[in-house]
């Protein structure tokens, strides 16, 4: 099978160090907020442009904790083609999330947010590595779970390490990044169940043995992220003349998505060829047009940093076979 992720190859790769760096922190017996931590965090800020940053228990805390330690309020916009972790972490953080309709790409489309649609502030989500220069004029977060690696353009953003990411922990984590030192100081009062305002935390970090892991990913990520978008590259050369490809091979190619009104069918005829897809969200968070049609065409097909030339060569074959006759009669 020709998977999406390759967590095992993964840890083939680097399990020495890894296995190295956990037995230093076991044997040191300090397993929780150490000096791991504090150089992670460190790290995360220099790759995310900001002086600050601290991790937390997952994604989805990171965006709500930015959220209150931002101060966010009332109506906040949201793409309607997204997880839907973002809007319950709006929701989370005493706000009312507002689905805007996004552009071809998946990113969230701003002529929408004309002065008759009042909104505080926005969450901004770079789609499967998908990034662009973002408006100034309204306050923002950037939920940056899909393109970590980008400078933060506004003032804060957060990030998740599920091992589907660009930078996958092996078990769970998020981080919020800032130029602003007094939110980062409130996201590390919320994440130890200490109260902010009127919002109370909860116990929400990652252990030391995960942040010294993820110090050694950092030393390959820039690797991995060129292998990416050196697969992505091919895609586009290869398949432009059969789909749409959604993802950019110029960004941090978090998951490389086509466009295709044959979604089902040359997932079908994919998964009978043993190359794993995945449905790119299955339906949008409101009633808009292009998120509806982009959550029925999307398809992600595999775009791992250690998927092989011959397993990229066998996929990109596959996809060309599926094209040569009329899709509707290649349906098994």
């Amino acid at each position: 099978m020709i998977r999406l992720y390759n967590l095992d190859r993964l840890y083939k790769e680097i399990h020495r160090s890894l296995n190295n760096v956990s037995e230093m922190i076991l044997k040191s017996g300090q397993v929780m907020l150490g000096e791991f931590t504090q150089e992670f965090e460190q790290r995360i800020a220099n790759v995310a442009g900001t002086r600050y940053a601290a991790v937390v228990g997952s994604g989805s805390d990171a965006l709500y904790y930015a959220l209150v330690a931002e101060q966010a309020q009332g109506v906040v916009a949201m793409p309607a083609q997204t997880y839907i972790a973002t809007a319950n972490s709006i929701i989370r953080a005493g706000c009312t999330p507002l689905a805007i309709d996004v552009k071809k790409n998946g990113l969230m489309d701003w002529d929408q947010i004309t002065p008759d649609v009042n909104v505080n502030a926005a969450v901004w989500v770079g789609l499967f590595g998908n990034t662009e220069k973002l408006p100034t004029d309204i306050p923002l977060i950037e939920d940056g779970a899909q393109h970590f690696g980008t400078p933060v353009q506004g003032n804060t953003a957060s990030y998740s390490f599920d091992p589907t990411k660009n930078l996958p922990n092996f078990s769970n984590g998020g981080a919020v990044a800032s130029h602003d030192a007094s939110v980062i100081d409130r996201v590390k009062e919320l994440r130890r169940h200490r109260r902010v305002d009127e919002h109370t935390g909860g116990n929400s970090v990652m252990s030391e043995r995960d942040c010294g892991e993820m110090l050694v990913k950092l030393e390959h990520f820039p690797f991995w992220t060129e292998r990416r978008q050196e697969i992505a590259r091919d895609y586009h050369a290869q398949l432009s003349q059969y789909v749409d490809c959604v993802t950019q091979p110029t960004g941090q190619v978090s998951k490389f998505v086509i466009d295709t009104p044959y979604r089902k069918e040359l997932s079908k005829f994919l998964s009978y060829r043993k190359i794993e897809t995945k449905r790119a969200y299955s339906q949008p968070l409101a009633d808009v047009e292009q998120a509806a049609w982009n959550c029925h065409q999307f398809l992600q097909i595999p775009c791992s940093p250690h998927t092989t030339d011959e397993e990229l060569l066998e996929v990109i074959l596959a996809i060309k076979e599926f094209f040569k006759e009329p899709p509707l009669e290649r349906v098994l």
